[in-house]
């Protein structure tokens, strides 16, 4: 049977925590995107008992929020540290730190993390040796085909899962079920991801959003410009709905930024839609730009438990999804907001059913920051009062 996570009682946090437990991330910390705000939300929702510390391997967005919030985070750029003096570092990390748990996010950070800590246990090696309990969670299923030293990296990655880290968190069970191919299934627990929902909604619109066109109906996708998230279908889309609705009162936003910006801003042009459509580059105010939209978009190829679906509806906006991965267990309640015909058309004609009386969708209890915390932090317990198999 695959493992499911730990449930603690909210109201008994006490029965769940060991005296100061003590957590080590491991995080690349490279861009604000799900995986980074998935990372900071958690952080900042674990209680006080913990004692925190966040290591990243770039500066950038995820850095300064942390050290904003007051916790405490050390930097080893990837840019000016090679594999080896990465792992040395984190070794002398973990010495000093001493966690009780050790919590790797993405790939590259799942390998160094568990070598370091392998590394770092062997000093003890005259007495009993003892490795850190250890665990990742994974965002989201792999974009591309794995070819030369990336498939290396995937094996390790898949060697440092199976046999030096004790869990894995999925965040979806769609995802759960693609990670059971590869990895034991004891050691998968299922924690939605989480949003705090009381601070999103404190955020104040974009104001550059509408602009000009108040009165516009304004659809937006949020999202890294990389093929995984078909942001070419959005646009196919927008001249659908352009050439079946009145094209003054509908506008389209692209938010975010990748290899493909170029590619799509010609795109775009080729169907002669640049007075239409709007790109609005990377945003770290992910929140604003949904508040001031009437409508988002998901038309990914797949997709974990993405953040800006339940920002979405947590700020009472209607999500049209693509009918895959987690977005069906997000919107499991409402069939209406998902699409199986992944095309323009497909897209396009659902959302002009919707226009006129989109449905009132509500995030369930599971996919807040406090539950979200809770169930990880459950695991933490769990796992530092299992039996140690070194």
């Amino acid at each position: 049977m695959q493992a499911t996570a730990p449930t603690p009682n909210p109201t008994n946090k006490e029965s769940i925590l060991p005296s100061q437990l003590k957590v080590l991330h491991i995080i690349s910390g490279d861009l604000w995107a799900g995986a980074e705000v998935q990372a900071y939300t958690l952080l900042t929702s674990l209680p006080a008992e913990c004692d925190l510390l966040v290591v990243l391997m770039n500066h950038g967005e995820l850095e300064q929020r942390l050290v904003q919030a007051g916790i405490n985070t050390q930097v080893i750029d990837e840019r000016s540290h090679n594999g080896l003096k990465i792992i040395g570092k984190l070794v002398a990390v973990i010495r000093r730190f001493a966690p009780d748990i050790i919590h790797t996010h993405r790939q590259k950070e799942n390998i160094l993390g568990s070598i370091a800590n392998v590394i770092a246990s062997l000093r003890n090696s005259k007495q009993h040796w003892r490795r850190i309990k250890s665990l990742r969670t994974t965002h989201g299923a792999p974009e591309h085909n794995a070819r030369g030293i990336k498939k290396l990296q995937i094996w390790l990655d898949h060697f440092c899962g199976k046999h030096l880290q004790d869990a894995i968190i999925s965040v979806s069970n769609d995802l759960a079920s693609k990670l059971r191919v590869n990895f034991p299934e004891h050691k998968i627990h299922i924690i939605e991801n989480g949003i705090n929902v009381k601070q999103l909604r404190a955020a104040e619109p974009a104001r550059d959003i509408r602009a000009d066109h108040t009165s516009a109906f304004h659809i937006g996708i949020i999202g890294r410009l990389e093929p995984v998230k078909r942001v070419d279908i959005f646009i196919d889309m927008a001249q659908h709905l352009l050439a079946n609705a009145p094209a003054e009162h509908i506008k389209f936003h692209i938010i975010g930024d990748g290899k493909l910006h170029n590619q799509l801003i010609t795109q775009a042009e080729t169907l002669e839609l640049r007075q239409h459509i709007f790109f609005h580059g990377h945003r770290t105010d992910p929140a604003q730009v949904i508040a001031a939209l009437d409508m988002v978009v998901m038309c990914s190829d797949h997709e974990g438990t993405p953040m800006t679906a339940l920002e979405t509806l947590a700020l009472g906006k209607p999500l049209v999804a693509h009918s895959v991965g987690g977005l069906r267990e997000i919107l499991s309640e409402y069939p209406m907001l998902l699409v199986d015909d992944h095309s323009p058309t497909g897209y396009s004609s659902r959302i002009l059913q919707l226009m006129q009386d989109p449905p009132k969708a509500q995030l369930k209890e599971i996919y807040t920051s406090t539950t979200n915390a809770l169930r990880t932090l459950a695991l933490y317990h769990s796992l530092c009062t299992s039996k140690n198999v070194g």
